[in-house]
């Protein structure tokens, strides 16, 4: 009965995501998080332009979780994320969907200008990152399949159950602590970079760190409700799903969009000012009160990170041990 439950829900779901577009915003910066005014792209082959704050507003079928982004002048502008041109549509449209792009390389850098990624950022990420998460991606796709032919068969023996447990149990325990170290590692450039603001290297550093933890926060925000679901149906646990809910609803809202994310609004104008500013006095005094935001901001997230730490612990611990849940 609960099985059917699911399926019908899941139906009704779809149909109403067929019937449905979504309208999301699509942001177009350069990798030092100037906008793109006013140039041309293609998102699911339609040719788009960007207004004059890089802002492309389009409307996508609800079905869909993934949209393909061309660059329209590929000898101007070259999209550096994501790296294969195929962004994660976040599941709140009020969200943007960030699109980063560099020029040629002939043009991209100059000595004076400190605060510009490297172009080598992609690189870094298609290797030790890229392969982490490309495992994840077909872990996850087994999961999603095997859950698929579960709810077909409605066949759910003990066997089938144990079965599930420890194939999934690797996948959740993986992810969960693939992001708390990328969020770690993402705050210790954050923070390396307020000790060397004129040091060329901590910008590449911070960039390749917001693009690796880019990478696994959208994994774990687009499959979320599969990872409940397996939780739910593998377990036999409202309780522990629930719990996971709750674990992800911190992750993703608690430290992603109160902490790591309002890097981004507090901080990269005020750094791209430094960066560019020409009076000597006025410099070191945007440093000196740079060095001391980061810092203070740096120890709130440490401290946050810490907690989510000893969350994801915990629920690790529970799912392993398999115990009755109680609240």
């Amino acid at each position: 009965m609960r099985t059917a439950f699911i399926i019908v829900l899941l139906q009704i779901m779809a149909l109403g995501a067929f019937s449905q577009t979504v309208r999301y915003k699509f942001r177009v910066r350069y990798e030092d998080h100037r906008p793109l005014a006013n140039a041309s792209f293609s998102i699911n082959g339609q040719a788009l332009y960007t207004d004059n704050r890089g802002i492309i507003d389009l409307s996508i079928p609800g079905r869909l979780s993934y949209a393909f982004v061309e660059s329209g002048n590929n000898k101007a502008y070259a999209i550096k994320y994501p790296v294969d041109g195929r962004a994660v549509l976040p599941k709140d449209s009020m969200d943007f969907v960030d699109i980063f792009i560099s020029q040629p390389s002939n043009s991209f850098l100059t000595s004076s200008d400190m605060g510009k990624i490297s172009t080598t950022v992609g690189k870094t990420i298609s290797t030790a990152n890229t392969a982490l998460m490309k495992q994840l991606e077909e872990q996850h796709r087994r999961i999603y399949d095997s859950l698929v032919a579960l709810f077909k068969t409605n066949v759910m023996d003990d066997a089938r159950l144990a079965n599930g447990r420890l194939e999934f149990f690797p996948l959740i325990s993986h992810t969960l602590n693939h992001y708390l170290n990328e969020a770690r590692d993402l705050n210790d450039a954050f923070s390396a970079l307020g000790a060397a603001l004129n040091n060329r290297g901590a910008y590449d550093q911070l960039s390749t760190a917001i693009y690796d933890y880019t990478s696994i926060y959208e994994f774990l925000n687009a499959n979320k409700s599969t990872y409940e679901q397996a939780i739910y149906t593998y377990w036999n646990s409202k309780e522990l799903s629930l719990k996971f809910s709750s674990l992800i609803d911190f992750t993703l809202d608690e430290i992603h969009k109160s902490y790591i994310l309002d890097i981004n609004f507090s901080f990269i104008d005020r750094i791209y000012a430094f960066v560019n500013e020409k009076d000597r006095k006025r410099k070191q005094e945007l440093q000196a009160q740079l060095e001391k935001d980061i810092a203070e901001r740096y120890a709130v997230i440490g401290r946050r990170l810490t907690i989510l730490g000893e969350r994801i612990s915990a629920f690790i611990t529970l799912l392993n041990n398999n115990n009755k849940v109680t609240d």
